[in-house]
């Protein structure tokens, strides 16, 4: 199950900023797997993303692959 594969906790985004994992949950309609996610700065939002799209890489300007979010601090 997708929900195993990302762990709740405390995310840095390949950018810098800091987000708060809260849980994967399943589009009703879709059944698709989205991230629930808080930012930890500005007005503290809360967020959705496809898990597929979360978990993803991407290239940096640079040439170099990068994890989008990765794991800093699991609850």
């Amino acid at each position: 199950m997708p929900s195993t594969q990302l762990k709740s906790g405390i995310y840095r985004h390949y950018k810098g900023q800091l987000y708060q994992v809260f849980s994967v949950a399943r589009h009703s309609e879709t059944q698709e797997y989205h991230v629930v996610y808080q930012c930890l700065y500005g007005d503290y939002s809360i967020w959705i993303r496809p898990l597929s799209m979360f978990i993803e890489t991407v290239q940096l300007e640079d040439g170099r692959s990068v994890a989008r979010f990765q794991l800093e601090q699991q609850n």
